[in-house]
């Protein structure tokens, strides 16, 4: 059993962080050596938001109930969450598929870490550029359509604790199929772009018909997107908002059993034939 690290953490529990820790800063150096890729990753997302911002002041905001200066900063930290908790392309999930495919897996599993968190801080280092990005973009959303309560940005970090579960876990899934299925990437892509409709930060999951709207703000994904944003927007955070975020922690829970689940099974079938 490990020993107590000053009274209060225990040994292992510490050095596994540390070494979390350390895969991330490794990460972040790496690809901050890669000057000029990281200012097109910069111009990339600047245009693609400045894309969607111009789209939907085409189609007119009034007439959907909000101001020019409301759809700029409901897109902002839209699309900012979604960057932030790393459910814009799913890159975990590509990065853990390749180290399926390609074998280095098996390094992996040898480490005395726990292989899914270890995998996650490798990746979360090389998206220095991302966080900070999207760290931006919320902020400036935030100052163009103020909260209206300490509560509301309370509610807001929760939420995007929530969400960054379901989106290890989603990527988690998407990769162990990795273990059966050869071209797996073509099903992280298929689920990635259900997402980015379901998340809110393509059409704000308001603006769907009211036929649809009363079930599609409690799907899994709109934690991404719409769920922080209106959160941290809205005026009052009354008993529909509570809801949300209530089935975004039950979806967060259940996902995070799941995809441990079919990781575990992924692994015992990858020993078993003895890739």
């Amino acid at each position: 059993m490990d020993s107590i690290y000053n009274g209060v953490v225990p040994k292992g529990v510490f050095m596994r962080f540390a070494t979390y820790i350390k895969t991330a800063a490794v990460g972040f150096l790496s690809v901050a050596n890669y000057r000029t890729e990281i200012w097109f990753l910069i111009v990339q997302r600047i245009l693609v938001l400045a894309g969607l911002i111009l789209l939907w002041s085409v189609i007119g905001g009034a007439s959907l109930g909000k101001t020019y200066s409301q759809l700029i900063a409901y897109f902002l930290v839209a699309n900012g969450a979604r960057e932030l908790v790393d459910a814009q392309y799913g890159k975990f999930g590509s990065s853990t598929i390749d180290d399926i495919k390609n074998g280095a897996i098996s390094s992996f599993l040898l480490q005395p870490t726990h292989t899914v968190p270890f995998l996650f801080f490798r990746h979360f280092g090389t998206r220095g550029v991302e966080i900070v990005f999207s760290i931006i973009f919320i902020a400036v959303g935030i100052v163009l359509e103020p909260p209206s309560s300490v509560l509301a940005v309370v509610l807001f970090l929760i939420v995007l604790v929530i969400s960054l579960a379901i989106s290890i876990s989603q990527s988690t899934m998407v990769a162990s199929l990795a273990f059966w299925v050869t071209e797996s990437k073509g099903i992280k892509n298929a689920v990635c772009h259900v997402a980015r409709v379901f998340s809110g930060s393509l059409i704000p999951l308001s603006f769907f018909p009211v036929a649809y709207k009363g079930w599609v703000v409690f799907n899994p994904f709109a934690s991404y997107a719409y769920l922080p944003t209106t959160v941290i927007q809205a005026g009052v955070v009354d008993r529909g908002l509570w809801l949300q975020i209530g089935a975004a922690f039950l979806w967060a829970v259940g996902l995070i059993l799941l995809s441990q689940f079919i990781w575990k099974k992924g692994i015992k079938n990858y020993e078993a034939i003895g890739l």
